[in-house]
């Protein structure tokens, strides 16, 4: 019988999330969805910057196997390479109760020490504070590095990076077997469980390929994680307390929940959710603002946020009413034209942001009815690098419409994203839903034109729009029944 395989990812996770793990492991593979952690993005873009600029000279060996990339690391260090990107290492590793397992991983960076003629290992990370998987993580190497040369050795972090695109912080670490084994020992327990263990819904599941199959578990259960907002530590004294469901939580009173500790001002709303979910349908919570019924535009807008961008708003999308929509994109170098883009709507090709900001005004300007978005990112983009006269002229007409939503009507949802609220009113985006492929399209037309690039970012753009168009209508036609609950 092959031995259980340990890798530093899984070790990661298990720090978070036992149930990743156990999925990993044994989960149906038709049940996850695909994901790109935007983190992860920036951390790969990051890393191979600095060994860029580390080792400028590197020279790439394709590798088609796990054992063959642990015999090409062999050969590389036997032959003293000094620097050996990506290498696979392995071991043999037995638990204190005599279970045999293999730890796997791929080191960041190997550096052969001068002095000693030992190899140690390098982790590249974007960020500066380092957490407990981290350190986990270079103890795992550390111990397999240690075991194939029979010495004693230290590990080091790369941290963040300078002006030069060099590490700005180095630190040292040496092993600390006692947390490696605690965390090869735990995760051994958990991949020998018969069952998953159970569904924990926190912020950082949306990143999860298992999210929607856990949330489904959640749903069927009633779970109390399914409420946003309610923090791990409210949910262990509402369980102390003897309740354990979504059921039993709307049961309440405002009064009798507002005697828990951490829910005061949040009972209704916690209440409203908990309602949504038993009673799978919409849950007024207070009454919607007159200022939706006279009407407004929907607005939303792109950011430059992937590595390499600025920051600054490369797409502008607004419509009426009815749908209608404009796009504004910035393509520098190409001149200031309108075209109809089939089945986006009018398309806008400007020089730079402060063009698009412009345009927006000019058409927008033709009455003073609000200007909805979702979220306060907008307004504060607006208000980031929009020209004076632009917001002077438009920043007290935006409206936040998901803080309204929230404040106003609960779903038998955990997330108030702009895709999952207008998702649940029926509407489905044409293309992706991914803010990150609707900028890599547009990156791709800025270097070949090819308009395929374009029409799938300025749909991704105008869906945007028009689910803001939904909410708000949805909002207008159902506000009279807020006088039932």
């Amino acid at each position: 019988m092959s031995p259980t395989i340990i890798t530093p990812t899984l070790l990661r996770y298990l720090t978070t999330c036992e149930r990743r793990v156990w999925l990993d492991a044994y989960g149906d593979a038709g049940e996850q969805l695909p994901t790109t952690p935007i983190g992860a993005l920036y951390g790969n873009a990051h890393e191979a910057h600095i060994q860029k600029v580390a080792t400028p000279q590197a020279e790439t060996m394709p590798v088609q196997t796990w054992d063959e990339g642990v015999a090409l690391t062999h050969d590389l260090m036997a032959s003293g390479t000094s620097v050996i990107i990506g290498a696979y290492i392995e071991q043999r590793y037995t638990l204190e109760n005599g279970a045999e397992v293999s730890l796997r991983g791929r080191v960041d960076r190997l550096t052969l020490n001068a002095e000693t003629g030992y190899y140690e290992p390098v982790e590249i990370k974007q960020y500066i504070d380092l957490g407990k998987g981290d350190e986990i993580q270079l103890d795992f190497y550390l111990t397999i590095l240690e075991h194939s040369q029979q010495a004693k050795l230290r590990g080091y972090f790369w941290l963040g990076d300078d002006a030069q695109g060099k590490p700005r912080y180095v630190l040292q670490q040496v092993l600390n077997p006692a947390r490696l084994q605690l965390a090869l020992r735990r995760a051994y327990i958990v991949l020998r469980q018969e069952d998953a263990p159970a569904v924990n819904l926190v912020t950082h599941c949306k990143e999860c390929p298992w999210h929607t199959a856990c949330t489904q578990v959640a749903r069927a259960n009633l779970d109390l994680s399914l409420l946003p907002r309610l923090t791990s530590q409210t949910r262990k004294q509402l369980q102390r307390g003897g309740i354990n469901t979504l059921q039993e939580l709307a049961a309440l009173s405002v009064e009798e929940l507002q005697r828990f500790k951490g829910i005061k001002k949040t009972a209704a709303s916690h209440l409203a959710n908990a309602r949504a979910y038993v009673e799978d349908r919409p849950v007024w919570v207070s009454q919607m603002p007159d200022l939706l019924h006279g009407g407004g535009w929907m607005f939303d807008l792109e950011t430059a946020a992937l590595p390499g961008g600025d920051g600054m708003p490369w797409s502008l999308g607004w419509s009426d009413e009815q749908g209608t929509s404009q796009i504004a994109i910035v393509a520098p170098g190409q001149p200031h034209q309108r075209v109809h883009l089939p089945p986006i709507g009018e398309l806008i090709t400007v020089k730079d942001k402060d063009e698009a900001w412009e345009v927006f005004y000019e058409s927008v300007g033709a009455n003073d009815k609000p200007i909805y978005h979702w979220s306060g990112f907008d307004a504060g983009v607006m208000k980031a690098t929009a020209p004076d006269f632009v917001k002077q002229a438009l920043l007290w007409r935006m409206h936040d419409l998901h803080n309204t939503f929230v404040n106003t009507v609960r779903l038998p949802l955990r997330s108030y994203s702009i895709k999952k609220v207008a998702a649940y009113f029926g509407f489905h985006y044409s293309g992706y839903e991914e803010w990150w492929a609707a900028e890599t399209d547009y990156r791709r037309w800025l270097v070949s034109g090819e308009v395929e690039h374009i029409t799938r970012a300025c749909g991704y753009q105008r869906d945007d729009v028009l689910a803001l168009a939904i909410i708000w209508k949805w909002l207008i036609e159902n506000h009279h029944l807020q006088a039932n609950e």
